[in-house]
């Protein structure tokens, strides 16, 4: 027995939606705005540490340091990690 007619068409791959052209889920304007509030707020220690800093001679310098480090790591746990190879 011989099979003289076409094959059957392939069936289609099921459609898989791209995750990098959904967009992300809308946030709440009020999550944003104690953020926004929280994060004036955890500058405050910051700013008095600046102004009485001339009274405190050597924790100057070791607290610019620790506010850099700190810095450093926010920005660093901020960005997205990079492809693996």
């Amino acid at each position: 027995m011989s099979d003289t007619g076409t094959p059957p068409p392939a069936p289609k791959p099921p459609l898989q939606e791209d995750a990098s052209s959904a967009a992300p889920p809308q946030r709440s304007g009020c999550l944003t705005a104690f953020m926004v509030i929280a994060g004036v707020v955890l500058l405050f220690p910051g700013l008095c540490f600046l102004a009485f800093g001339a009274q405190a001679g050597a924790f100057v310098p070791i607290g610019l340091v620790l506010i850099g480090i700190a810095i450093f790591l926010f920005i660093r746990v901020a960005t997205p990690p990079g492809p693996r190879q």
